[in-house]
């Protein structure tokens, strides 16, 4: 019998249309993780979105992802994420702090996998370590550019040698702070 894995999706934008008005779909990044996720998650496991923007629309990253998945016809694979609406960028160390919220005493009973893009895994493990977070695996998702409009807070995902660099400039930032 498989024995339930509990996987973490780190989000990672929203689409955008041309004038950088989110829409309320993923972000080209977020729905390659998305479908790694569709194809390793098998029935009974669970998937928990971390919490994260609106980018000043009307959903969330997490709330897209949600309908994403939903519309996946995965009926056997459990999908949560917390209610939460911040004014307030959330970053990849809210994302863990606010997931750690909404799962309260049963974090520290659960192990779990955490699913993103390859450039992002580095930081967004350390950040949901130091949260508490038992992670048996980190699966770093390796992603194609695609020439899609994405939010403009998040410009730097369509330049990997970019991002690549603002990641190492904010797992500085999360280890000083943590």
């Amino acid at each position: 019998m498989h024995e339930q894995i509990n996987y973490i999706i780190v989000p990672e934008g929203l689409a955008a249309d041309k004038s950088g008005t989110p829409l309320p779909k993923p972000s080209f990044v977020y729905r390659q993780v998305l479908d790694y996720v569709i194809t390793i998650a098998e029935d009974g496991d669970a998937v928990y979105l971390a919490p994260a923007n609106h980018y000043g629309g009307v959903t969330s990253e997490h709330e897209a992802a949600f309908e994403y998945l939903k519309n996946s016809k995965r009926p056997g694979v459990s999908c949560y994420y917390p209610q939460v609406k911040c004014e307030k960028y959330i970053d990849t160390y809210g994302n863990a702090q606010y997931l750690k919220l909404f799962l309260q005493d049963a974090i520290g009973h659960m192990s779990f996998e955490l699913v993103c893009a390859y450039i992002h895994s580095y930081r967004a493990a350390h950040c949901f370590k130091t949260q508490g977070f038992n992670l048996k695996k980190i699966h770093r998702v390796y992603y194609t550019v695609a020439h899609e409009n994405i939010v403009i807070r998040l410009w730097y995902y369509r330049f990997k040698p970019i991002h690549v660099v603002y990641e190492l400039v904010a797992f500085m930032r999360d280890i000083i702070r943590s």
